[in-house]
């Protein structure tokens, strides 16, 4: 019979894996909490950082489009963002979490990122209304 204590160990070690899995994960945080925790990511992102160290875009690269759209499935999948797609390319989160995925085709593949915004509510609904 498992104790409490190992229960709960399990729990807490699937809930890091799971939530670590998807995108959103890094940004928001600190450079040394990413640092700290970068090894839990199933998807490996490049992170970017402003000048207070706090992490302001992820960045997936593959080599094959199909892969890249199989990482924003998976990004925009967290119910929680309220994801919306406003074009081909981009999809924006709910107001409050100030997130944009995007997808672009690069030379030698595909990069999908997910960065922070600082956009108004003005601008906001506008994008929403050319959806």
């Amino acid at each position: 019979m498992i104790n409490k204590k190992g229960l709960f160990t399990i729990a807490l070690s699937f809930f890091v894996f799971t939530s670590s899995s998807y995108g959103q994960y890094f940004v928001g945080k600190s450079a040394s909490w990413c640092k700290e925790n970068r090894s839990l990511s199933a998807l490996s992102p490049a992170l970017v950082y402003d000048k207070e160290n706090i992490c302001i875009r992820e960045m997936y690269w593959r080599e094959k489009m199909d892969d890249c759209e199989k990482i924003v499935s998976q990004l925009t999948s967290v119910a929680s963002y309220g994801w919306i797609r406003i074009n081909e390319n981009q999809w924006v989160s709910k107001f409050e979490d100030q997130l944009l995925v995007e997808i672009h085709e690069v030379n030698k593949g595909c990069r999908t990122q997910v960065h922070r915004t600082a956009w108004t509510k003005e601008l906001y609904e506008l994008l929403l209304k050319n959806e």
